[in-house]
């Protein structure tokens, strides 16, 4: 059986020809004018949900990059309040080693108090430091609070132990600054693990030289207490005052070093009967706490033997806190720039899966316009074409065959 193909059909095809090829110029030419190829889902389901999902992942990116720049200058700007305190406690330091020395005046010792006043006063003004925008650096999680307040000398914490981990790239996380109570308040006296000091009741001009853990095997992280019944005789008590057993006693003389469950005691000076020296596990003491004491042994009166005494061994005591405060914000430093180091890994880390990621996305959705311009000339070609078909079938008749 044979097909006929009228004139009418031959146009209707022609005519969509036509169409087809228009249609697939103006999208060429759209996407050679825009660089997008890829603008609606019908022409390529798979490839706009695979773009879809690689533009959220690179937002996500981008919020991390967000995350990293806020996180990365509280980091810095915690560094930076670390070295200024650092350099405070060293003022405070040196000063503590120059009044120690036996020979200032009241006056002098007045001066130098006045100074340390202000020191303490600098450490607080940088444990209440903001980020440059107007959020704590050492308030925790608390923010909208300056962390620290004086109250008649002594310094009250209003924020509280939080830390943000903050997100900086995928599966990445770094800590946010460090809680004031963790820097300034939990700070180790003496030499972090035991302190010595005299006994506030003290009458007598004996100075403790030294007091000192020298075997950890020994010495059971108790409270030991140097105690002088008379002026040249001297007994080890254990932290409730009862004698050790065996017991330790005997005569003393000035500058003798005592030994007791692997504890050493050396006082120089002449101890009245009933003074007595104690050396107990480090405790922790807030930096403004350990200045303050300074600063009332230094405005302590007195010119005396045991006036000159209490205040030396006031002072050594806490030129001891102030190391080990020293080593304790190092310490802290050092952490901080350990963090630095992993932010800026993780913006290597996060900087190469965003140009893989780009990469991907302008494979999927971007014209590429070598292939583009190509294709528009096959398609602009084909359209001449179906044009000249059509022209034909418009002239062609039965007249023709005549």
């Amino acid at each position: 059986m044979s097909m006929r193909i009228s004139t009418a059909q031959m146009h209707f095809n022609s005519l969509n020809a036509m169409r087809t090829r228009q249609s697939e110029i103006s999208k060429l030419q759209q996407q050679i004018s825009t660089g997008v190829k890829l603008t609606r889902g019908e022409d390529d389901p798979v490839g706009m949900s695979s773009a879809l999902r690689l533009e959220h992942t690179l937002a996500s990116l981008d919020q991390f990059e967000s995350n990293s720049t806020v996180l990365s200058n509280r980091l810095r700007s915690q560094e930076s309040a670390l070295s200024d305190a650092g350099d405070v406690l060293q003022r405070a330091r040196d000063l503590t080693i120059q009044a120690s020395n036996g020979i200032l005046s009241d006056s002098d010792l007045h001066s130098i108090a006045v100074e340390m006043r202000g020191l303490r006063s600098s450490l607080l003004q940088i444990a209440n430091r903001d980020d440059g925008t107007g959020r704590s650096l050492f308030a925790g999680n608390r923010d909208g609070v300056a962390p620290f307040t004086d109250s008649n000398g002594n310094v009250i914490y209003l924020g509280d132990d939080g830390q943000n981990d903050v997100d900086v790239a995928p599966s990445v996380a770094v800590a946010d600054t460090d809680p004031g109570s963790a820097v300034f308040l939990r700070v180790a006296t003496g030499d972090g693990i035991s302190r010595a000091f005299a006994g506030a009741g003290n009458t007598g001009s004996g100075v403790l030289g030294s007091a000192q853990v020298t075997n950890q095997a020994l010495w059971n992280g108790g409270t030991l207490q140097l105690s002088f019944p008379t002026p040249d005789s001297y007994e080890v008590l254990d932290g409730s005052g009862n004698p050790l057993s065996p017991p330790v006693a005997g005569a003393w003389t000035p500058g003798q070093a005592i030994t007791a469950q692997g504890v050493q005691f050396n006082v120089t000076g002449a101890p009245a009967a009933g003074d007595s020296f104690t050396l107990e596990k480090a405790p922790n003491q807030d930096i403004f706490a350990t200045l303050q004491n300074l600063i009332d042994a230094l405005d302590s009166p007195g010119s005396t033997d045991a006036d000159v005494a209490r205040r030396t061994n006031a002072l050594r005591a806490g030129q001891k806190d102030l190391v080990s405060a020293q080593d304790h914000l190092l310490d802290i430093r050092s952490a901080t720039g350990i963090r630095r180091n992993d932010l800026d890994g993780a913006d290597a880390s996060r900087s190469a899966d965003g140009i893989t990621l780009s990469e991907a996305l302008s494979n999927l959705r971007d014209t590429d316009p070598v292939e583009a311009i190509s294709q528009l000339q096959l398609s602009q070609a084909a359209l001449d074409a179906a044009q000249q078909l059509m022209a034909r079938i418009q002239r062609s008749s039965l007249f023709d065959l005549l």
